[in-house]
């Protein structure tokens, strides 16, 4: 009996703190077009490290556009209302509601195509008053940024940045709200840390020190995330012989936390995070040994008292892993025009999975190669060719000129496919890195990837292929 009524008082906590949060409103097009009858959903941000989003609720307008979505909540949080190609950021909390009237380019937008064929901003919350959240946030932001703004001498000077941050505390300390307390102290941080750039010691014991439950709030992740920016990267692996450096290459955490910034090395929840951040730009920048980042991410995961970074070593560990020998091949699924691929409808035999762009004169020479690797490995191989042709007309003029085209597909302007499988677009990219025009990958029977830069058709694929398969 003492252990159920035990069991009961566990769980009190989340039925005293879960409350539900209700969004609805409605889109209307600014110069024509509907969002009728469309999906809609809620998304979620709390890990601020990698900013890896999560879906929590799912809903559709209505007729006239009306949307209205209710779900359980635990913590105040920011949450994205996605509308198609419509998006619109709030801060929400336990227990209220809000209005958000959305207007958007909807004709526009449908024609817009790639990775910038999108409406994001701020959300408007017709029910907001003094006090409320999200105005306290926009107030602050918006004060902050009118006095950088036309003070460009003054947010260099200390004192004077010293007087502006006074007087905007002295403002909001009536506010009785935890997570604006803590956006306003790091955004009293962030306008002080240009200034104290020399004194980073002396700043950390202000500013960083004395709080605590950084992850939880997106100001003082920014703090912390701008702060401690490039730690690993270019202040601690520069150095071979570095205790950092050697304790990583035997995965000694407690080492590790110490030597990530000694100074505050009894602080374990901020060095966890200023590890986390560093394990994660390093993973991108360069080849590290992901093996040992990996083991390290896992040696914070069993051992982390904090949830949180808990659920952020997972997210970097699948981030620095993505794609990675091994790894599943993330979803592919296209739809246009009758055409509907699914990329897990073809496990059971290896897939060559090609991106190409149907302007490039040397693929339409590998096109030979791959009608010769279609026929002599039917029985263990399956290609997949996939344009990323920005211009859908350049993609039907290839696949005019080609005598086989069951298995050529168009990306569909899908910028998930294109962000899944590191496929560069070029108006977001280095000039060099976008020159490659052809991507290659080898996925297995179970849909691992085995091959994640696989040889071109011409260029010692069939190699590859027959010793990997003994034949």
């Amino acid at each position: 009996m003492r252990k159920l009524l035990l069991s009961i008082f566990a769980f009190l906590p989340f039925l005293v703190f879960s409350a539900e949060t209700t969004i609805l409103g409605n889109i209307k097009g600014t110069e024509g077009g509907t969002y009728n009858n469309s999906p809609i959903e809620i998304i979620v941000v709390k890990d601020f490290i990698t900013y890896q989003q999560e879906i929590i609720k799912k809903g559709e307008t209505d007729n006239n556009g009306n949307f209205k979505v209710s779900f359980e909540n635990t913590q105040t949080q920011i949450a994205i209302i996605k509308l198609g190609k419509v998006e619109r950021t709030l801060f929400i909390e336990p227990g209220k509601s809000y209005f958000v009237p959305v207007k958007a380019a909807l004709s526009k937008l449908a024609k817009s195509k790639g990775f910038f064929a999108k409406d994001s901003r701020k959300a408007i919350i017709k029910n907001s008053i003094p006090g409320e959240l999200n105005y306290l946030i926009d107030t602050l932001d918006k004060t902050c940024s009118n006095f950088l703004a036309d003070n460009p001498f003054k947010r260099k000077n200390y004192k004077a940045i010293k007087t502006f941050t006074d007087s905007i505390e002295k403002v909001y300390t009536e506010s009785k709200q935890d997570y604006f307390k803590k956006y306003l102290n790091f955004k009293i941080a962030e306008l002080q840390m240009y200034v104290m750039r020399k004194y980073r010691e002396e700043f950390v014991k202000i500013h960083i020190t004395p709080n605590s439950g950084y992850a939880t709030n997106v100001q003082s992740m920014h703090v912390v995330n701008s702060f401690f920016k490039g730690r690993i990267k270019n202040e601690i692996l520069s150095d071979d012989n570095s205790p950092f450096h050697r304790a990583m290459l035997k995965t000694n955490l407690d080492k590790m936390l110490i030597e990530i910034n000694p100074s505050t090395s009894d602080n374990r929840e901020l060095n966890e995070l200023i590890l986390l951040k560093g394990i994660l730009e390093i993973g991108e920048v360069y080849y590290y040994r992901k093996s040992i980042l990996t083991k390290a991410l896992d040696k914070i995961i069993s051992t982390t008292q904090f949830p949180l970074h808990k659920e952020i070593a997972k997210n970097i560990k699948g981030k620095i892993n993505h794609l990675e020998i091994g790894s599943t091949a993330p979803p592919l699924a296209i739809q246009y025009e009758g055409t509907d691929f699914n990329l897990k409808d073809y496990q059971g035999k290896y897939v060559y999975l090609t991106f190409f762009k149907g302007w490039d004169e040397t693929f339409k020479k590998e096109v030979e190669v791959i009608d010769y690797l279609k026929s002599r490995y039917e029985e263990d191989l399956t290609v997949i060719c996939i344009s990323t042709d920005l211009d859908l007309k350049v993609y039907k003029n290839f696949v005019a000129q080609m005598d086989e085209t069951d298995h050529f597909f168009h990306y569909n302007f899908d910028p998930e496919i294109l962000s899944d499988y590191r496929i560069p677009d070029f108006r977001m990219q280095e000039t060099h890195q976008w020159e490659k025009t052809s991507k290659h990958l080898l996925i297995g029977p179970k849909g691992d990837i085995v091959y994640n830069q696989a040889k071109a058709p011409s260029k010692g694929f069939e190699y590859d292929f027959r010793l990997l398969i003994g034949k």
